[in-house]
């Protein structure tokens, strides 16, 4: 059922992308919209345009990002009022970040600072294929993605709405997205993979077909699971995978095994094996989930030291740490070494324990951790500064976890307006946000991690092409095929989450 209230740009607070329970929304949360709402009506009336629509411009946008700053400055940087702390009070006196826009009228104006031509490369995205065999090898997961559904859509198999067309749209037809990196959720195999490799490398071959020359514009993980079954026979598929030349790093979820056992990736009995194997086929990049705890993980294998004990032992090897190890569950404040046990303070410690330097071997990938700090300024202003000091300006990796949020315009747009505080700034040493390091994160870091040229993929793009598959979209839109432009898929709140987790078969829809 539609909600009477009309879409904002992005859903303000911690939302869930269907795999972990969010806290109850805050009085924070309520305000921000109260005053978006507010703001935007205002705006739309001096424009002469519909509010619904004005929500859905640049315009909009930055009337969200406005009053973000506008109840971020009011708390005067408390965040008393959002989750428990991992770390000590900044005790700042102003907000620890801030959202540089024009007035939101001026939309024109707003579509300048809040667009732009960087070269952007996510290195976390999702699809699925309606019509494999995970949906019924893997019921639980089945359910988890089908929560993902965008309401509104009208397919037959519902499934379709998250599959190949929908990706390659939300992410390169509604967003500034150039290339990106192809994951998939916990699995065992191919049975209970929403993505197999197989179909990965569909997706790299379809996006390269809208592009002139065939350019690469999709990267794959090959999603390893040690743990289940014989070891070797999980190296043996490593091997036949990495034959192929499609695999652009392996990745593990440490924390997801049978009968909800992890393992750690620096275990010499099971860990280590497929570190030294992808060594030697030459797949150079390690990634792992690590934070961010799904309902069924492992808590005690879902730290980062594992992977940072590896990036010591392998120098020769580069690890991503996957959501940078933030959790849903803490709110980020400096770095405490003494309260360093979750989060991504963890992540600080464990460099700090192992004697890793900054700009060395571990990279820090900001999916779903960017999406959920993001309405909170003083938070993310944290996130960004303890990344880019300690693992290091040139080894923080842009992702948003799409298109289980739909399309990640939102995220990219508020990144490209965010600062740092200059209090924040004098205080823990954190950097100015220039032009230059946004462009590391958004992109530059992971070309030279993945070793793909930017130059090729941002002169390559065919505008006719691309332009008739924009055509095309616009239609699947207007059937209800895929979702809207910056259309959130959900469950998006804690109470969604609880009604799906209770009633697994019911389709629920938070509009």
């Amino acid at each position: 059922m539609m909600n009477e209230r009309p879409p904002l740009p992005f859903a303000p607070g911690v939302v869930s992308n269907g795999e972990f329970l969010p806290p109850p929304p805050t009085a924070r949360t309520e305000l921000i919209v109260r005053e978006t709402l507010e703001i935007a009506d205002r705006a739309a009336r001096r424009r002469g345009m519909d509010r619904r629509r004005f929500l859905q411009s640049a315009g909009g946008m930055a009337a969200m990002l406005g009053a973000t700053n506008l109840v971020a400055a009011c708390s005067g940087g408390d965040r008393s009022s959002e989750r428990p702390s991992s770390t000590t009070a900044s005790d700042t006196t102003s907000p620890g970040g801030t959202y540089e826009t024009p007035e939101p009228e001026e939309i024109e104006e707003c579509e300048h600072v809040l667009g732009g031509a960087e070269f952007i490369f996510d290195v976390h995205t999702h699809h699925v294929m309606p019509d494999g065999p995970w949906r019924e090898g893997s019921p639980r997961i089945a359910d988890m993605i089908g929560r993902l559904v965008p309401a509104g859509c009208l397919a037959a198999d519902e499934y379709e709405c998250l599959d190949r067309v929908s990706y390659v749209h939300d992410l390169f037809l509604a967003s500034d997205t150039t290339v990106a990196l192809l994951s998939d959720v916990p699995n065992s195999g191919d049975a209970d993979a929403p993505v197999p490799f197989g179909a990965k490398v569909g997706t790299k071959e379809f996006a390269a077909s809208l592009t002139r020359g065939g350019q690469p514009r999709v990267l794959v993980h090959d999603v390893i699971a040690p743990n289940f079954g014989e070891l070797a026979a999980r190296l043996d598929l490593m091997d036949e995978t990495a034959a192929t030349g499609q695999v652009a790093a392996f990745k593990v979820y440490t924390a997801w095994g049978p009968d909800g056992r992890g393992f750690a990736l620096d275990d010499p009995a099971i860990g280590l094996p497929v570190v030294e194997r992808a060594r030697d086929l030459g797949v150079k990049i390690i990634c792992g989930h690590k934070g961010l705890p799904l309902l069924e993980f492992d808590r005690a294998h879902n730290g980062p030291a594992d992977l940072v004990a590896c990036a010591k032992l392998y120098p020769d090897l580069d690890f991503v740490v996957y959501h940078s190890a933030y959790e849903v569950q803490t709110t980020e404040g400096p770095y405490d070494p003494t309260n360093a046990d979750v989060g991504i303070n963890s992540l600080l410690k464990a460099l700090d324990d192992f004697g890793v330097p900054p700009n060395a071997n571990v990279w820090a990938e900001l999916g779903t951790t960017w999406r959920e700090t993001m309405s909170n300024p003083d938070e993310a202003a944290h996130v960004l500064g303890k990344l880019l000091t300690r693992v290091g300006e040139d080894r923080v990796l842009w992702g948003t976890d799409g298109i289980w949020y739909g399309s990640p315009q939102p995220q990219i747009m508020a990144f490209r307006a965010f600062q740092i505080g200059e209090e924040l700034q004098e205080r823990f040493g954190y950097p100015e946000l220039t032009e230059e390091t946004k462009a590391k994160v958004f992109g530059f870091n992971a070309a030279g991690l993945f070793g793909v040229d930017p130059r090729a993929l941002t002169c390559g793009v065919d505008a006719d092409e691309l332009g008739a598959a924009r055509t095309e979209a616009q239609g699947l839109i207007a059937a209800g095929a895929i979702a809207e432009p910056w259309r959130a898929r959900g469950p998006l709140t804690r109470r969604e989450v609880i009604d799906w987790l209770a009633m697994p078969a019911t389709r629920w829809s938070p509009f």
